[in-house]
């Protein structure tokens, strides 16, 4: 899978958006999987929350080139398994069908898809009230 990273750290809102739309159009011609926009928290904003973030995600939702080049916009926050290992700093911008992939080589993606398939989510449930059990009987 072909990840590209963006980090917008340190930029005012319009350079984070010149360089958010060049690096689309050249991740779209280039077909790369993944685009992983780290646009941050805003934790040192002074007004906040992250303006970047707002902006950002507004932009690429009416971005008409991406539906038609086949990506999808996965918030960083989202469960989906390709967002695994990232939180609300960051967007990710995904070829359609990658989503439910999990990032990394083949090695990492195993370990993911052990720990957080239905069945692994069944079985750690499942544990933690086999020793809930136990505890009551004590």
């Amino acid at each position: 899978m072909k990840v590209e990273q963006l980090n917008l750290h340190g930029l005012n809102i319009e350079e984070a958006m010149e360089k958010t739309k060049k690096n689309l159009d050249w991740c779209m011609n280039h077909g790369v999987d993944v685009l992983d926009i780290n646009h941050g928290k805003g934790h040192h904003s002074d007004r906040g929350f992250s303006v970047i973030k707002i902006e950002i995600r507004k932009m690429l939702r009416q971005e008409e080139s991406l539906k038609e080049n086949g990506y999808k916009v996965v918030y960083g926050e989202s469960d989906l398994p390709v967002a695994l290992g990232f939180d609300e700093g960051h967007t990710l911008v995904v070829a359609a069908g990658k989503e439910k992939e999990y990032l990394g080589g083949k090695r990492q993606q195993e370990k993911n898809h052990q720990l957080y398939s239905d069945e692994a989510r069944k079985n750690r449930k499942n544990y933690k009230a086999q020793k809930a059990a136990k505890r009551k009987k004590r």
